[in-house]
């Protein structure tokens, strides 16, 4: 048996044996993907490759696209691709043995920044003359995102995800009147959808088997994950083009009449299937059949080897304008978490939690040294991914890396051909970090509210307001004028939180989060620590006219512990009209149950379910107008409004109302 000394020494040497052994695999694996890059550049002819591809593998006159592209790794055939994952997998299976576990977690964040200084914008399509009508709530002007519910003043267009039906309703004076229904194949599940003036655009997915493609090569049950892509005309309903592309959708976006989708498709390190390698798509203007991804559109990202969890991350494009061409697809090995898309730029985010080791301990204990795991053996980094976009083509422009972990796609910004970032690392607290057009760091502000996390962020011009939380609320107002020396101006510390905030103007800005109660308890350390509970929803007017002195104007709480909405983790739930003076939800209110004898809040009853409208001003604040409710086990999803009206949906009913009074006009079960 060995004394404390030796095991001491034992677990020291396999500590020091893991690290050789995990840098000669990262090395190995680099040094693979990088002989591939050398042999690539030195081929200067256009040949084809084993899937009959004709591929150019260098020119003599470079753009600085070009340079940029060259940073991305290519393959001269499908063979050397397979390889160099199986190498990879086999690696990453060996080291999974390891005396010490070896846990690269991939962390995907929710998905829950703005350039203008005035209201947040809105999507913008044509529609009836003379028509007033709500928008999708969205980051950026001009840049479109899907929601479950369009409208262009004269239809509304709802995707009842239950029932796998698009319903299409003409707004009448005094009745709802149902003029389509577009049903779906049974296996497909529609998400979300955009309205173009020609065309409406389901995005949704559906599973295949593969074994029914290729019969040859499977001998199993192979089942894949297909984003679908169905194009209809606006005026005939017909379906008019079907693209599909292997892989789980991440996000999209609509900017004029391009369409640009984001998926991932997984592939499995444990049980690795060189059969399944490249990515499948289909598009109903080239054939009717499956194809598989040519060699030529698969690159090969510089820190590939830093993820254990391998995926394409394939980016779909194409332009409504010119539906005869074909769909534009590039895949990148090296998956994506968030997007944040401006006019003229896409940028997509991985977030990786990499364990680094055990620490070692010098400290002398009883027996000898102890052995501590701390969760510093945690690092966590974002890498961010930029591409130019521009009718429905894209191309790579730059890689780049920061500490920490992102939120959702409002922890980024553009501005002033800068990009901004806001992290959250368990180190160093939270962070802001300002980038170049080139993805290099030129700026940062780190360590901000140590020990708490980011629960929101907006950019407003040269200003971002980021809000942290652990028991309470702090909002920072930071400084960005000088991208090199982000600076924080002001902060305001008030209860609760706001997981969302939405200009009003440059000089207000709305908070919505939850309300929140302190409670101080001994630990089993028997030290004192105080907790924060959830009490109710939670709505605020911040005024940011002075960055130095932010103020909390206004405020409500809507609700006791237990009441919740959609809009605390998805903006496209909030219907604003900041000239109206409306700001309208979905939400689910409990009453006040009192507290336990130790002061914690109960969770109540629920006593409303439905959506609250709100009159609201700078001066006067906010006003509740009125409850509008399907019924108690019926949740609205969304509320939009055309002229006098506005409109609710849940899977199971619309419903009209006025506006003047929030009044019932009349409903249609589906």
């Amino acid at each position: 048996m060995k004394n404390n000394d030796e095991r001491v020494q034992s677990i020291l040497e396999k500590a020091k044996k893991y690290k050789h052994q995990r840098l000669q695999i990262i090395s190995s694996i680099t040094m693979a993907i990088c002989i591939c890059a050398i042999v690539l550049v030195g081929n200067k002819v256009m040949h084809k490759n084993s899937d009959n591809f004709l591929i150019m593998e260098n020119d003599t006159v470079e753009t600085e696209d070009e340079k940029a592209e060259e940073n991305l790794i290519a393959f001269n055939s499908k063979e050397e691709l397979i390889q160099v994952l199986k190498d990879t997998a086999e690696k990453y299976n060996n080291i999974q043995g390891n005396y010490f576990d070896f846990d690269e977690a991939v962390i995907a964040e929710d998905s829950a920044t703005i350039n203008s200084v005035m209201k947040a914008p809105e999507s913008d399509f044509s529609g009836a003359e003379n028509k007033q009508y709500s928008k999708t709530n969205i980051q950026e002007e001009n840049v479109d995102e899907s929601d479950i519910i369009k409208t262009n003043g004269k239809y509304i267009y709802y995707l009842n995800q239950s029932k796998r039906i698009l319903y299409i309703f003409e707004d009448k004076e005094d009745k709802i009147n149902l003029v389509k229904e577009i049903h779906f194949e049974e296996d497909f599940y529609g998400r979300e959808l955009y309205l173009d003036d020609k065309y409406i655009i389901v995005v949704g997915s559906s599973m295949i088997n593969q074994k029914t493609l290729n019969s040859d090569k499977f001998n199993y049950e192979v089942y894949t994950n297909i984003t679908n892509v169905l194009i209809y005309d606006i005026n005939s309903y017909e379906l008019l083009r079907k693209v599909e592309t292997e892989g789980n959708i991440v996000s999209s976006r609509k900017i004029g009449s391009s369409i640009y989708l984001v998926t991932n498709k997984y592939i499995s390190f444990y049980d690795f299937d060189e059969n399944n390698v490249l990515p499948i798509y289909k598009d109903s203007n080239i054939s009717g059949d499956y194809l598989e991804l040519p060699i030529s559109k698969v690159r090969c990202f510089a820190n590939f080897a830093e993820d254990s969890e391998c995926n394409y991350m394939i980016i779909t494009s194409f332009n409504l304008d010119d539906m005869k061409s074909d769909v534009n697809i590039n895949s990148y090995l090296g998956a994506g978490n968030e997007i944040y898309c401006s006019t003229e730029n896409l940028y997509v985010t991985k977030t990786v939690s990499k364990y680094i080791g055990p620490t070692i301990s010098g400290e002398e204990a009883i027996g000898g040294v102890m052995i501590s795991y701390e969760p510093s053996n945690y690092e966590i980094n974002t890498s961010i991914h930029k591409f130019k976009i521009e009718d429905g083509n894209i191309k790579y422009i730059a890689t780049g890396k920061v500490p920490g972990s992102l939120l959702n796609q409002f922890s980024m910004g553009e501005y002033d051909g800068y990009f901004r970032i806001t992290t959250t690392d368990g180190e160093s607290g939270n962070n802001i970090y300002v980038l170049d057009e080139s993805l290099n760091k030129i700026g940062k502000l780190e360590g901000l509210a140590s020990g708490e996390r980011i629960y929101s962020t907006r950019f407003m011009g040269d200003k971002a307001y980021v809000v942290t939380y652990k028991t309470v609320d702090p909002l920072f107002v930071i400084d960005l004028s000088n991208p090199k020396k982000p600076e924080v101006l002001g902060e305001l510390k008030i209860p609760g939180y706001s997981s969302y905030l939405h200009p009003l103007s440059d000089k207000y800005i709305l908070g919505f989060g939850e309300d929140s109660v302190e409670k101080s308890y001994l630990n089993w350390e028997g030290e004192m620590e105080v907790v924060a509970y959830s009490n109710g929803l939670k709505m605020s007017i911040f005024d940011v006219s002075d960055f130095r002195n932010p103020k909390e104007i206004h405020t409500i709480k809507i609700g006791a512990r237990g009441s919740y909405s959609e809009l605390l983790y998805n903006h496209k739930a909030l219907l604003i009209d900041v000239e109206k003076g409306i700001i309208a939800f979905p939400a689910t209110v409990t009453e006040d149950a009192g507290k336990y004898n130790d002061g914690t809040p109960m969770y109540g009853d629920v006593i409303f379910n439905g959506a609250l409208v709100y009159d609201f001003s700078i001066e006067n604040g906010f006003n509740l107008k009125g409850k509008l409710s399907h019924d108690k086990n019926d949740n609205v999803k969304r509320i939009i409004y055309i002229d006098d009206k506005y409109y609710t949906v849940s899977s199971k009913m619309i419903k009209s109302w006025s506006m003047e009074t929030t009044e019932e006009i009349d409903s249609f079960k589906f």
